[in-house]
């Protein structure tokens, strides 16, 4: 039996159905702004740094037809070049362009090379074959490895591993200059020629990567102002929901401690005849 309770009584607020209301709407604002802050933010943000940005005067390869003319380079040398071989066979064809690199002017790398999208070397190496491009990626790490027979007086390449802007395809460029002390993930650029698609073994078995060869490189400074502006949108839509949650659990409150608030007492009822007289 439920004890008797003074006919006046009053609750605490805590023990009210608007206290309970307010401590559900509390928990679910809190909610939201943890997959705001926690999920959503972060997915935005490494959306934004995806966004590749489109080159509409990039090259684009020609298909080879039989019987047509087509542009032979370096002597036609690279013709004998097999993409899906090991990027450490030193074949002929690439002991010639070490040999020729080490005779070209760097000026002449910087004239002839283009912007190439990147599906083009798995799509057509053979026609990306001995094109001098552009590339700018993400310096990932360097390492020094033993020319045989030295052509043209290099005794050493240095094997330097990218990975783009995105982080998702990967670059594998022999250079006759070392690249120096940088970070990882440093913004490099550079002018190298196309030699075939190599693979290699990664840490999770056998990868397939496009392998240039290229005189030097030199660093940038990071290009973020996409990636700042993407990065600005979430954070302002992330501000924006915790202000409006923020309004609606005080106008929510205001509401509740508006209701909770004991009526003003009345005063007792006055007859017609008392107030005559």
């Amino acid at each position: 039996m439920k004890p008797l309770l003074p006919p006046n009584f009053t609750p605490p607020f805590w023990a009210t159905r608007n206290f309970r209301l307010l401590l559900l709407f509390g928990v679910m604002g809190l909610a939201v702004m943890g997959v705001m802050v926690f999920q959503i933010g972060p997915a935005l943000s490494q959306r934004a740094s995806r966004v590749k940005p489109v080159d509409p005067n990039a090259f684009v390869p020609k298909s080879v037809v039989a019987g047509e003319p087509r542009e032979v380079k370096y002597e036609g040398v690279l013709d004998k070049v097999k993409d899906g071989s090991s990027i450490d066979d030193q074949e002929q064809p690439y002991q010639y362009m070490i040999r020729a690199l080490s005779r070209m002017d760097a000026a002449q790398l910087t004239k002839d090379a283009k912007n190439v999208d990147y599906s083009y070397y798995s799509k057509m190496p053979v026609e990306m074959r001995g094109q001098t491009v552009k590339i700018r990626a993400l310096f990932r790490q360097s390492n020094p490895i033993r020319v045989d027979g030295a052509p043209g007086g290099v005794n050493f390449i240095h094997r330097t591993y990218l990975t783009d802007m995105s982080g998702d395809e990967g670059y594998v460029v022999d250079l006759l200059e070392p690249p120096g002390e940088l970070a990882s993930r440093s913004v490099v650029a550079m002018e190298a020629v196309f030699f075939k698609l190599g693979t290699y073994e990664g840490k999770k078995g056998p990868v397939q990567a496009p392998l240039f060869l290229g005189k030097g490189l030199y660093t940038l400074k990071e290009p973020r102002m996409a990636t700042d502006f993407m990065a600005g949108r979430s954070a302002g839509m992330i501000l924006g929901v915790a202000v409006g949650l923020m309004c609606l659990m005080l106008f929510l409150t205001s509401r509740i401690f508006k209701k909770a608030k004991p009526p003003a007492p009345k005063g007792p009822a006055l007859s017609m005849e008392t107030l005559k007289t």
